[in-house]
Parts: C-alpha cells; sequence; structure tokens
C-alpha cells in the first residue's frame, strides 16, 4: 500500500542524493535499497511524481531509471512532505472542531441544526483521515 510515509521516502531519497533540474540516471537496485520499497511501489510513486510535477522526463526500468528532479519537490519536502501535508490537514479540522464546539455555546437554538451538521462532518473527515494514515 502506498502512504504519505511512502512516498515521503521516495522523495527524500529524491532530493537528498540528486542535483535538481539535471537529468540523472540512477541504479535502480541503490535506490530500492536506500528507500526500502519494492519496484512496483517506486514506479507508481515516480509517476505520480510526474503527474504533479515534482519529476519530470521519467524513464523507469528495472534496472535504472533516469529522471529530472524539479525544484518544486525540494520546496514540498522541506515544507514537511506528504505525511506533513496530513497532519496540518487534520490539525486544521480539529481547530475547526474546537471553534464550532465554541460557537455551540455561543448560538441560540435556531443555529445549532447548522452548528451540528458542520461539527459532525468535520468529524467524519478527521476519522476518515485517522484510517488513511494507519
Amino acid at each position: 500500500m502506498i502512504t504519505p510515509q511512502l512516498k515521503d521516502r521516495v522523495l527524500k531519497c529524491l532530493c537528498e542524493n540528486i542535483q535538481p533540474e539535471s537529468h540523472v540516471q540512477i541504479d535502480v537496485d541503490v535506490f530500492l535499497k536506500t528507500a526500502e520499497i519494492e519496484f512496483d511501489n517506486l514506479n507508481s510513486i515516480l509517476r505520480y511524481f510526474d503527474r504533479i510535477g515534482f519529476i519530470e522526463e521519467l524513464n523507469c526500468r528495472r534496472d535504472a531509471l533516469w529522471l529530472v528532479l524539479r525544484v518544486e519537490a525540494i520546496d514540498f519536502f522541506r515544507r514537511g512532505g506528504f505525511y506533513g501535508q496530513e497532519e496540518l490537514l487534520e490539525n486544521n479540522l480539529q481547530k475547526l472542531l474546537l471553534e464550532i464546539d465554541h460557537l455551540n455555546k455561543q448560538l441560540g437554538p435556531n443555529n445549532l441544526e447548522t452548528l451540528n451538521k458542520l461539527a459532525s462532518i468535520s468529524s467524519a473527515v478527521i476519522s476518515g483521515i485517522g484510517l488513511f494514515n494507519k
């Protein structure tokens, strides 16, 4: 299963070992061992990175891969990567729940139904994120 942590391991290996904006060749066996990942997952993650603009000119083979690492990937990695993005979303949703709870105590009965719906949706989203992070 491809998790945010697995994507971050691949991203870390790329960002720490490759000169950005340069066309490079990488030994796949070395990369697989360094990132502790299987080839099929690596290939899937690299294709995803290509689609979102973190890498380009991807040519992934079982013995070698070629790519260009974009600076955008390094910036994203330095800001916490995929796991950091998930954590930020979860923390923001927790803050939303606290704010909804605070408003719930201050508003009149005619607004409580709408507020309770928002609280329920927020709780469901946070629960869903928790399932994906495990």
